[in-house]
């Protein structure tokens, strides 16, 4: 029942509207269980687990064609069997049409950062610090282009949940921003545009759910996540301007079959509603559908 009520919660109540590229996963050292620490000893370079993604758009916006996301997880001490420490670092890169062959590069979300994470109990505490840019692929024949760079304070809550014969995780997540920048060309703001240099902080949930269909080999997955952004009254470039705070809020759902093993090969479909796509100088917001191909491995992510 506590399981069930921190589910609707996280769902319905969460106030990434950032591009984050690891949004669709959770990751988690501590549930690799394959190799034993003893308590008080350290293990080092405890595991390395990614994860990839690629798939098409089946609506969107003139910026989304092709999608493909990347990511990496190494565990560089475990500490006993409750507390890790890890780097990751994830890619999202994006294509739209605009050339001969319908697939010309145009943007690339990159983040990397530490995570440590700690065992309290079922559940899951974690603290870290990422780094996170955006920037143009050959666009300078265009003239526009945006470069960000945000850079926060991360922590976040996980717990096991199971519904309706499905098991995985949720997650809270906050984020503070310590880094901003939003570099336009042409130049674009407004008070009722998002801007990553008024950006102060990111509130989020997301579920991850499997479920086995034809054991061992077959399964289903259900993710979802929600989250909002929070701007500061003020740009960061003039501190003595009028401003008003701003809040946007934004989230996806995807479902698909699994052929379940050492590894899980998806095949699925996402919709998601993007606040801020982050490509052009003028934010835009963007409803997207995609059909996409994953691979992940199980043991240390949800």
């Amino acid at each position: 029942m506590r399981n069930m009520l921190l589910l609707f919660l996280i769902v319905g109540s969460s106030l990434h509207a950032q591009r984050f590229p690891d949004r669709w996963v959770a990751l988690n050292p501590l549930l690799d269980s394959s190799r034993r620490i003893e308590p008080g000893t350290l293990g080092w370079m405890h595991s390395l687990v990614g994860w990839g993604e690629f798939g098409g758009y089946l609506s969107g916006d003139r910026e989304h064609a092709w999608i493909q996301r990347l990511g990496a997880l190494i565990e560089l001490v475990r500490m006993g069997e409750r507390s890790s420490l890890a780097f990751a670092s994830e890619i999202e890169f994006i294509a739209n049409p605009d050339n001969d062959i319908r697939f010309n590069p145009r943007a690339v979300f990159w983040q990397e950062g530490f995570l440590f994470t700690h065992q309290i109990g079922t559940s899951y505490w974690q603290l870290g610090y990422y780094h996170r840019c955006k920037h143009d692929v050959d666009n300078l024949d265009i003239g526009r282009q945006r470069s960000l760079i945000y850079g926060s304070i991360v922590g976040k809550y996980l717990i096991p949940i199971a519904v309706a014969g499905f098991s995985g995780g949720a997650v809270a997540r906050g984020d503070l921003y310590t880094i901003r920048l939003d570099d336009r060309t042409p130049p674009s703001d407004g008070e009722d545009i998002p801007n990553v240099e008024r950006l102060l902080s990111t509130l989020s949930g997301s579920i991850h759910l499997r479920r086995g269909l034809a054991d061992p080999w077959l399964g289903l997955y259900a993710n979802a996540w929600m989250s909002a952004n929070f701007y500061t009254k003020r740009p960061n470039s003039d501190p003595n301007a009028a401003g008003t705070p701003l809040t946007r809020i934004q989230g996806g759902i995807a479902a698909g079959i699994a052929i379940t093993g050492a590894a899980h090969f998806r095949i699925g479909i996402s919709y998601e509603y993007l606040a801020d796509t982050g490509i052009n100088p003028l934010p835009e917001a963007s409803p997207l559908l995609a059909l996409t191909l994953a691979v992940l491995n199980p043991t240390a992510m949800w």
